[in-house]
């Protein structure tokens, strides 16, 4: 059986950490080393991991974003099988020894599982779950078009070889360029249900409506350079109308689903806004100087 690393990447998160690591170290299948980067949180992460002598804890002096602690974790792991599990997560005993069994396959350079949303409290973590679901279904898939990254487990080997996690991608959109990245080398990815883990994210509609921009923004290329005003036009009216709101909505209100009907109205606003918003600062970032 092949020796295993996991990770858990931290900013700020102690309302949930200690049962995340607590789902690690409950794992069937025991991992041979276990870290948490704490990606220069300034709550108590790093005191509730000293209280796990199992954890090696690793501490950024500052924040730097989740593609660098997820690229820290990877450099530091001792084995070449990493598996990693986000700090609101806590993964299913069985979990890693699920996903462990796919690595028999040479070709396969990553795995990822199902994740289910625990928290179901507010309209925004209701809509969470009918908009952002971290899962590809009831089957085990090969090569989805992506391994989200709640819940992965990758070869360092093949991390490393195409570069690493980018590390301009801080909050989002690292899982999508890594897996297209390997994908390109030829490597295989592999989607299995049967892993199974659990969200215990909760949001507002603020944090929602952030979180779903940023989902969009760095999950697509056309954003690496900025935002000019016709892009901005295109996206609000074929991109974010067409595609992110008019199917959705269509079956809210066919279902009767008035509450997150209003959660998409919400959406179609909100993605415009932020794009405008970031198409003026690149506006002003690149306007001349005066001397």
């Amino acid at each position: 059986m092949e020796r295993i690393t996991a990770y858990i990447p931290a900013y700020n998160v102690s309302e949930h950490l200690a049962r995340a690591i607590e789902g690690v170290l409950a794992q069937t299948q025991p991992f041979d080393e276990i870290l948490l980067i704490d990606d220069g949180s300034r709550d108590n992460c790093a005191e509730i991991a000293s209280r796990y002598p199992q954890i090696r804890l690793i501490q950024h002096p500052v924040n730097r974003g989740l593609a660098a602690a997820r690229n820290t974790a990877i450099r530091a792991a001792r084995n070449d099988l990493v598996a990693s599990v986000d700090a609101d997560v806590i993964p299913d005993p069985t979990w890693i020894a699920s996903l462990a069994a796919h690595f028999d396959d040479p070709k396969v350079a990553g795995a990822g599982g199902i994740l289910f949303e625990g928290v179901q409290t507010t309209l925004a973590d209701r809509w969470r779950r009918a908009r952002m679901g971290q899962q590809w279904g009831p089957t085990v898939v090969r090569n989805p078009l992506v391994l989200y990254g709640s819940n992965t487990v990758y070869r360092k080997s093949a991390v490393l070889g195409v570069g690493g996690y980018d590390e301009t991608l801080r909050s989002a959109g690292d899982d999508t360029d890594l897996d297209m990245r390997l994908r390109a080398k030829g490597w295989d990815l592999v989607y299995d249900p049967g892993a199974r883990a659990t969200h215990m994210r909760h949001d507002t509609l603020q944090s929602i409506m952030d979180m779903y921009w940023r989902w969009w923004k760095f999950g697509n290329n056309s954003y690496r350079d900025g935002v000019t005003l016709r892009s901005w036009l295109g996206n609000a009216l074929f991109v974010h109308f067409r595609y992110n709101f008019l199917e959705p909505a269509k079956t809210d209100l066919s279902q009767g689903r008035l509450d997150l009907f209003a959660m998409d109205l919400l959406a179609l606003g909100y993605l415009p806004y932020r794009d405008l918003r970031l198409w003026m600062s690149t506006k002003s970032a690149r306007a001349p100087q005066g001397s």
